[in-house]
């Protein structure tokens, strides 16, 4: 296995854990929108039609993020044959309990597990 093989394998590790964090965290603040909105609209006492197509908007927003986080678990999937493929490390995240750790580029470190 070449090094450049595996430094590129981890690069692209850290890039996928940054990218599922931010669509987590997307997730997470459309749901505090999603809730919030209508009890807004209740405080607010507007009618039910106020802000309607907002509301749509956003609640589609929501749907939209969700959609992208079943995509990124395809893109394992994905890049799970090419590292099977072509005998690549395998990194991965997760409740494994205790294992090394990888540093990436923002000073951060996050779990590795190579097998």
């Amino acid at each position: 296995m070449s090094k450049n093989r595996d430094d590129a394998t981890l690069r692209v590790y850290a890039a996928l854990e940054q990218y599922e964090r931010a669509l987590d965290i997307a997730a997470k603040q459309g749901a505090l929108l999603a809730a919030e909105l209508p009890q807004a609209r209740l405080d607010g006492n507007f009618a039910l039609e106020v802000a309607q197509g907002a509301f749509t908007h956003f609640f589609n927003s929501l749907s939209t993020i969700i959609e992208a986080r079943g995509q990124v678990v395809e893109g394992h999937r994905e890049l799970a044959v090419v590292q099977r493929k072509f005998n690549l490390p395998v990194v991965s995240t997760g409740d494994k309990g205790t294992i090394p750790k990888l540093p990436i580029d923002n000073g951060e470190s996050l779990p590795r597990r190579v097998a």
